[in-house]
């Protein structure tokens, strides 16, 4: 959620989320494929959650309510940011975001609001209820299937923007990124537009990927994320745009994935060139 998108920057210290929201119920061994189905499998189409305000005593409070005993529903999972002494009963909460936890600072956390009352976490129903203006409206909330998607999408992009740099490599160097050149690379009809046809043949082509053209969910995706405009069309502006900011978000992005110490991007690049395979 941390990754910058034109479209959405969440910007969020930590992801909390009760066991059962993402289910967990298979196991996929190395060199398998993660294909869409299995994601719908995993997560359901309508599983969404919210950026929440939550002071820093009430996350590790809330945490530790649900890990006293023997796991249940209710447990809660966190990211590789939050850390817990489970040595000590109860355990404690020591980090946030890769941080000595802060009890007075105020978190961004992002979690299913509806589990912030449900009762399985005391320490959260009882904050939440006397606190309901803090929690966001629905119309903030995110589609986690959704924001996967995008994440995979973005990544892909990236890979095919390097692919078409090795197609591209006798005219386009570092001073020239060679917009009109990756363009026709991609434009199959030669009108100066890239469809998501286009998208999927080059995931086929210059990734390596198998895909069934039954199915362009994945392809659909990472056009919308080039189309920087919102207009529908890819066109040669939108190449220019990503000459020009590209390799300065990438670096920055790859910083904060490893600050945050999110899993690395090989785990989820697996996921995302399979999840064209349906």
């Amino acid at each position: 959620m941390n990754v910058s998108r034109r479209q959405q920057r969440h910007e969020v210290d930590a992801v909390l989320l009760m066991g059962g929201n993402i289910r967990g119920n298979a196991e996929y061994p190395p060199g398998s494929f993660f294909s869409l189905e299995a994601l719908e499998a995993e997560i359901k189409s309508d599983e969404v959650v919210a950026v929440v305000p939550m002071p820093g005593w009430l996350l590790a409070e809330g945490i530790v309510a649900t890990h006293a005993g023997d796991p249940i529903p209710g447990w809660i999972q966190y990211d590789l940011g939050v850390q817990e002494d489970i040595n000590v009963s109860p355990p404690v909460v020591t980090h946030v975001a890769g941080e000595p936890i802060d009890p007075g600072r105020i978190y961004r956390v992002a979690t299913k609001i509806g589990d912030l009352t449900n009762g399985q976490s005391p320490p959260w129903t009882a904050y939440y209820s006397a606190h309901p203006k803090v929690l966001p409206p629905k119309g903030a909330y995110v589609n986690v299937q959704a924001e996967l998607m995008g994440y995979f999408a973005r990544n892909l992009w990236r890979k095919l923007w390097d692919a078409l740099s090795l197609e591209l490599a006798e005219i386009c160097d570092v001073d020239d990124c060679n917009p009109e050149g990756r363009l026709e690379t991609l434009d199959s009809s030669g009108n100066g537009e890239v469809t998501v046809e286009d998208i999927q043949v080059a995931l086929r082509d210059l990734l390596g990927f198998s895909v069934d053209d039954r199915e362009m969910s994945l392809a659909e995706f990472v056009h919308n994320f080039v189309d920087t405009t919102g207009s529908g069309r890819i066109t040669m502006s939108d190449c220019e745009l990503f000459c020009d900011e590209i390799q300065e978000d990438f670096v920055r992005d790859k910083w904060r994935l490893s600050y945050k110490r999110v899993p690395a991007p090989a785990q989820t690049e697996t996921a995302s060139a399979s999840t064209s395979d349906n």
